[in-house]
Order: C-alpha cells, then sequence, then structure tokens
C-alpha cells in the first residue's frame, strides 16, 4: 500500500511540473512574438535598413506619412555689376538675400500598392538693401502639388515606383533692372519700369524613384523626373523640364548601433523656381541627418548648396539652404 501511495504521489508531482513547463515555454513565445512586433516598422526600410533621403530625391515607398518642414536659405558672398545704361554707369554691390521657406506633405496609402499624395509650400524672400532686390530673385511663392504615387516593383532589397502628379505655382519676381515701359526724365525711371513680375502655372509631372539596399548599412536612392509646364523666363513659355537625382543612405543604427541616418547625393534640374532667368542646369550638393526611433518618427536637419547662373549676370551664384523637417509614418 505504501509502494502504491509513493507511485501516486510521484505521477502528481511530474504531473505538476509538467503544466508549469508549458507555461514557462508559452510566456517565452509571448515574449519573442512581442519582441517581433516591436521590429514592425513604418519607416521607408528594406530589411533591416532605413532610407535617409534627400530633399530633391524623395523615397519610392507606399505608405501614409505627414511630413512638416521649415527652412532658410542665404546668398554667398558675391559681388554682381549692374550697367545703369540711362546713366551710362556701372555699380558693383554685394547683394545680401535670406530666403524663409515653409512646407507640408500628407501621403495616404490607399491599396497596398497606391498612394495619394498632396504637397503645399511658400517661400518669402528679404534683402538688407535696395540693390540687394536687383539680383533676380524670388519675392514670393506658393506650390500646391496633389499626385498618385504607384509601386511597379518590389523585392527584400528594392522599391521601384512612380508618380503623376499636377503642380499649380503662383510667384511674384521684383526687378528694379526691368525694361522701361515710357521715359519722361531720369528721376522716373524705376517707376516707369515694369518692378513686380507675376506667373501662375500649372504643371504636369511624372517621375520615377527607384531605392536598393546593398547592405544593413548603405543604400542607394534614384530619381528621374520629367515635366511639362510653364518656364519662369522671360517669355514664360511652356517647356519640357527635367530632374535627375542620386543619393547614397547609411543607416548608423547597423554600423555603430546609434539611431542616425545619413542621406548624401545631388541632384541636376532645368528650372528653378526661386529665380525668374536661372541658366539651365541648376545643380545641388544635399547632405541629410536624421534621428528616427524604431518605428514611426524621424526629425533631421538638411544642408545643401546650390549653383545658379542667372542669365543676367555673367557669373554663378550660389545659395546655401538649411532645412529642418519632422515627419510621422503610420
Amino acid at each position: 500500500m505504501k509502494n502504491l501511495t509513493k507511485i501516486l504521489l510521484s505521477l502528481i508531482i511530474l504531473s505538476g511540473i509538467k503544466p508549469g513547463t508549458d507555461v514557462l515555454a508559452q510566456t517565452s513565445d509571448t515574449t519573442t512574438l512581442s519582441a517581433q512586433f516591436s521590429d514592425t516598422t513604418y519607416l521607408p526600410s528594406r530589411g533591416n535598413h532605413v532610407f535617409t533621403s534627400i530633399s530633391s530625391v524623395e523615397d519610392p515607398f507606399v505608405s501614409t506619412k505627414f511630413l512638416l518642414n521649415l527652412g532658410m536659405a542665404e546668398l554667398l558672398e558675391v559681388e554682381i555689376p549692374i550697367t545703369l545704361g540711362e546713366l551710362d554707369t556701372t555699380l558693383t554691390f554685394q547683394p545680401e538675400i535670406f530666403y524663409a521657406t515653409a512646407g507640408a506633405d500628407f501621403q495616404f496609402q490607399i491599396r497596398d500598392w497606391a498612394a495619394v499624395f498632396i504637397k503645399m509650400y511658400g517661400i518669402a524672400r528679404m534683402g538688407n538693401n535696395l540693390l540687394s532686390l536687383a539680383s533676380e530673385g524670388v519675392s514670393s511663392a506658393s506650390t500646391f502639388n496633389i499626385g498618385w504615387l504607384f509601386r511597379i516593383a518590389e523585392n527584400e532589397n528594392l522599391m521601384f515606383s512612380g508618380t503623376i502628379a499636377l503642380t499649380t505655382a503662383d510667384l511674384t519676381f521684383m526687378d528694379i533692372l526691368a525694361d522701361e515701359d515710357t521715359v519722361i526724365t531720369s528721376i522716373d525711371t524705376l517707376v516707369n519700369r515694369e518692378v513686380f513680375k507675376s506667373y501662375q502655372s500649372l504643371t504636369t509631372t511624372t517621375d520615377l524613384r527607384f531605392a536598393m539596399k546593398f547592405s544593413d548599412v548603405v543604400g542607394l536612392l534614384a530619381k528621374l523626373e520629367g515635366a511639362y509646364g510653364e518656364v519662369y523666363a522671360g517669355e514664360s513659355e511652356s517647356s519640357f523640364q527635367y530632374n535627375l537625382g542620386l543619393a547614397f543612405s547609411i543607416d548608423l543604427r547597423n554600423w555603430i548601433g546609434i539611431p542616425f541616418g545619413i542621406g548624401i547625393g545631388g541632384s541636376m534640374f532645368s528650372n528653378e523656381w526661386r529665380y525668374s532667368e536661372a541658366k539651365p542646369p541648376v545643380y545641388s550638393a544635399n547632405l541629410n541627418i536624421a534621428f528616427y526611433n524604431r518605428n514611426d518618427f524621424t526629425v533631421g536637419i538638411e544642408n545643401y548648396l546650390q549653383v545658379i547662373e542667372p542669365q543676367q549676370y555673367e557669373q554663378t551664384l550660389s545659395m546655401m539652404y538649411t532645412r529642418f523637417y519632422m515627419s510621422y509614418y503610420f
């Protein structure tokens, strides 16, 4: 009888241990699943690489996101000669121009392969003297862009997509050296010039966007854009426009363990709407440094140098831009 009691007690103990083991196993599995879920990211990524783009080379990912940015720009030191034909005099001055910009983007994913987007931007120019207003810069502008983003192809290392969009723009340029309408006296020449010129335009744009992950640390972004619409030159005629851009993305989290990304690259485009008569092409070199959490939020600062050659002057102007932005993906 005692032996039978021992056997029964042994079975009860063994059966008690087994459920406890199952509970531990289930808890472990749940922890693993939770960890996997927390690694899910809405950020533009392939595998473990999060892409950091630049302003002229947008990422190709079909997602829902909101982006807000503020920026400023200034003309680097340069001397510009101005010839006053009526007085047969040439003046040399150093323009000091400052730009303030602001904008917002919203993109909404309606299918896993398609999204609609809206972009709104504004810009204003300020100068500290009258001669600075003669450098053919835009005085104020607003743009509105609406379009569709379509995924074309993807795999674990690649994302390829395209867009179709319409852009409307309302710009005002100030040019104290504009042609005279009438000439009464030399004192009245400024009054009789068409100092302010306004443009409104509608442009149709399509582009191809490409992202490739080479490793968890390094990726590549590229953009090829074509557009047809009004160029802000003397006659404001409609013409074909282009934008070519390339950027390398470096994910520092996978390299040295800090949650930052670097985007470095540049672009070449045919028309710069901030200047009414820029000779094509216009070049830019960009450097973007971004902080991101693991899932859905990015904040960054981008600096880029833009080289412009206005048709009015026989020399090159350089603009330095700084852009602060934050984006939320969901």
